[in-house]
């Protein structure tokens, strides 16, 4: 069972490495560090996907915890794409370049540490987040499909894993998550759209308050920590699937504390307008507005 799982974490790692520095050689060409986000999703979409390629016999089990990082990963892969290819370097690498810089750093000594921290780190972050994945899939073959496929080895020996409670939970609270970040996501970018030319005072800009973002300020980070919690609980079905808990609690920190809400509203919460958003609606679970009066 153990090699199993080193086996799954070692191959999906391999590709997922490769393909960084592979990203990363093309960042650097392009001198473009963001294209670093985009990988994000993609990154988990590779591990499902490899640890699928690997497993000798996919049962519908299988197939259901291989395919909900895939299918995430290549929305959010698409999402990210189209809304940040052809806009240059985002402002928040051209900053750390710039402080690199003033520290006598060169631009290419910039972009050789980003491999190492941005793009390295990121990779490490996947693989540890996807741990339900990679150890619930090394450790769920149904042994009743030997007689179907009689070369998968000593089937007395494989544990049983069939699409149980666990998995019929996660896998609905994964559409509630993937339904939340999606219809976010098309959300806030039609409001963006909308308001584009806005060049009125910065206090008084438009803030998105409607739709699913006026019960919480962020559906798109809450759906993704849904969607981690559901995979999960699919995870669960499996033997030891359950002790990999650690990674929607860091994909949940990291939502909540690190790259997510809290980073993002450390200048928008300067607004006036958003304050007042702020006070009237739930910064991450999804709740009925305040009013005014309150």
């Amino acid at each position: 069972m153990l090699s199993d799982i080193l086996v799954n974490f070692f191959h999906a790692g391999a590709v997922v490495f490769g393909l960084l520095i592979l990203l990363w050689a093309i960042s650097v060409a392009m001198k473009d560090a963001s294209l670093i986000d985009i990988f994000w999703g993609f990154g988990f979409l590779v591990v499902g996907a490899v640890c699928l390629y690997l497993a000798e016999v996919r049962t519908p089990y299988l197939w259901l915890l291989g395919l909900l990082p895939v299918i995430w990963g290549a929305r959010l892969t698409a999402y990210l794409a189209k809304r940040n290819l052809g806009h240059g370097e985002d402002k928040r690498y051209v900053s750390m370049q710039k402080r690199a810089a003033k520290k006598g750093m060169s631009e290419m000594t910039w972009r050789l540490r980003s491999l190492l921290t941005i793009y390295s780190g990121q990779g490490v972050l996947i693989m540890i987040v996807s741990a339900p994945v990679w150890v619930a899939m090394a450790t769920a073959i149904k042994f009743s499909y030997q007689n179907d496929f009689p070369n998968i080895g000593d089937a007395e020996n494989l544990p049983l894993t069939d699409i149980g409670v666990f998995a019929i939970l996660g896998a609905i609270l994964w559409l509630i998550g993937f339904l939340f970040e999606a219809i976010g996501d098309w959300q806030l970018a039609a409001f963006i759209k909308k308001n584009k030319n806005y060049d009125g005072p910065i206090d008084e800009k438009p803030v998105m308050d409607q739709g699913l973002w006026k019960y919480t300020r962020h559906p798109n980070y809450f759906g993704n920590a849904c969607m981690w919690w559901g995979i999960w609980l699919v995870a669960c079905q499996a033997p030891w699937g359950w002790v990999t808990i650690f990674a929607p609690i860091i994909m949940t920190l990291l939502l909540t504390k690190v790259s997510g809400r809290d980073l993002l509203e450390r200048d928008m919460g300067r607004r006036k307008n958003y304050q007042d958003y702020i006070e009237r609606t739930s910064g991450f679970f999804p709740m009925p507005p305040k009013s005014k009066e309150s």
